[in-house]
C-alpha cells in the first residue's frame, strides 16, 4: 500500500499537498510505507537545521502543519497558516510525517497505532534524513500534543538519532497512568468499529476568541476531515507509562500556550524541572495562546522561539 491508498491520495486530498515534496519511506522493521512531507527539499544539502515534526492524536501532519499552504492557495489570495512554510522562510529544512493510519500513511495489519511502533517509525525517518542530508547534519525532533509523548519516548532511547528536542503542547502528566489491555477477552470481532471524526472535534483546539478567524478555522476542519475521516485507533497506550523526563539527555525546549487546556502550566513545570541535568533546556510560555498556537495569530512568535532554540542551543554530547 502507498499514499494512493489513503484519503490523501484522492483527488481532493492531493490538493492539500500543494507546495510539499512527498516521500515514501519504508519502516526499518516491517518495511511499512511511511509518508513524509518536505518543503523546498528536492535538493538536499548538509545543514545544521533539519527538523522533523510529529502530529498529535487525531489529525495528519498535512492539515496540522501545512494549512492553506502552497502556491495555489497564494494565487487565490488565501493567507497561509503553514508552519512548514514559516520554518522554511527561516532557513530551517523542515519535514513532517504521518503515523500509521493517519493521512498519507496507510494502516498496517493491526489496524491500530502504538506508541513504541511510532518511535521505531520516527527513528526510521530520522535515519533516512541523516542519509539524505549527510552524517554531519544536526537533526532535531518536534512533537505536538500526543506527538510530543512519542518524541519524548524517542529521546529516552540510549542513543537517540537526533540532537535537539522540542516538546510542544505536551500532554505529559506524571499523574496519568494508562491501563493495560486485558489479557483474556472473548470477542467475536477483534477489529473495533470505525468511528467517524467530526467537525466539532476538528475545531476543539481553538479556544481563545479572536486568535483565528472563522474562515481558516473552517478550512482546517475541512482539511482535517478530508485527510482523516475515520478516527485512528490508538492501542497499547500503557507504553506511555515509560515516559520519564529524567531520561531525556538532549537539549530540550518545552513550549506551550499559557491558556492551553491540555497542557496546563503546572504539568509543563513538572516536565521541565525533571528533565535530566547536564543538557541545555528552555521553557517558553506563549501569552494568549492555546493548544494550536502554530495555527493562530501567535504562529510567528512560536516559530521565533523554536528557531532561536535550534540555532543557539548546543548539540548533545555522545553518551557511550
Amino acid at each position: 500500500m502507498t499514499i494512493a491508498d489513503t484519503p490523501l491520495g484522492s483527488k481532493h486530498g492531493s490538493e492539500l499537498l500543494d507546495g510539499l515534496d512527498v516521500y515514501c519511506i519504508p519502516s526499518s522493521g516491517d518495511k511499512h510505507p511511511l509518508s513524509v512531507y518536505g518543503i523546498h527539499s528536492s535538493n538536499p544539502k548538509s545543514t545544521d537545521n533539519v527538523l522533523l515534526m510529529l502530529h498529535g492524536r487525531t489529525w495528519s501532519s498535512v492539515p496540522v502543519f501545512h494549512l492553506l499552504g502552497g502556491p495555489k492557495n497564494a494565487i487565490k489570495g488565501l493567507e497561509s497558516h503553514s508552519l512548514m512554510e514559516e520554518f522554511s522562510s527561516r532557513d530551517i529544512q523542515v519535514y513532517a510525517m504521518d503515523f500509521r493510519g493517519f493521512g498519507g500513511t496507510p494502516k498496517d495489519a493491526t489496524k491500530g497505532v502504538e506508541p513504541n511502533r511510532c518511535v521505531e517509525d520516527v527513528e526510521s525517518v530520522l535515519t533516512w534524513l541523516q542519509e539524505r542530508h549527510g552524517s554531519d547534519t544536526s537533526l532535531s525532533l518536534l512533537g505536538w500534543s500526543q506527538g510530543a509523548l512519542v518524541a519524548q519516548l524517542a529521546a529516552q532511547r540510549r542513543k537517540p538519532v537526533f540532537s535537539k528536542l522540542i516538546l510542544y503542547g505536551s500532554i505529559y502528566d506524571p499523574l496519568v497512568r494508562y491501563p493495560r489491555e486485558p489479557l483474556y477477552v472473548q470477542v467475536k470481532d477483534k477489529s473495533p468499529p470505525d468511528v467517524e471524526n467530526t467537525f466539532d472535534a476538528a475545531v476543539e483546539d481553538f479556544t481563545i476568541e479572536g486568535t483565528i478567524p472563522p474562515e481558516p478555522a473552517c478550512k482546517f476542519a475541512e482539511a482535517a476531515l478530508l485527510t482523516d475521516p475515520i478516527k485512528a485507533q490508538w492501542k497499547q497506550l500503557h507504553q506511555f507509562n515509560n515516559l520519564d523526563p529524567a531520561h531525556v539527555h538532549v537539549p530540550t525546549l518545552v513550549v506551550a500556550g499559557d491558556q492551553d487546556p491540555y497542557a496546563p502550566l503546572r504539568v509543563q513545570q513538572e516536565l521541565f524541572v525533571n528533565l535530566a541535568r547536564g543538557s541545555d533546556k528552555t521553557w517558553s510560555i506563549l501569552a494568549n495562546a492555546d493548544h494550536a498556537v502554530h495555527l493562530l495569530e501567535g504562529r510567528s512568535r512560536f516559530a521565533s522561539v523554536v528557531t532561536s532554540f535550534l540555532q543557539n542551543s548546543k548539540a548533545v554530547e555522545d553518551r557511550s
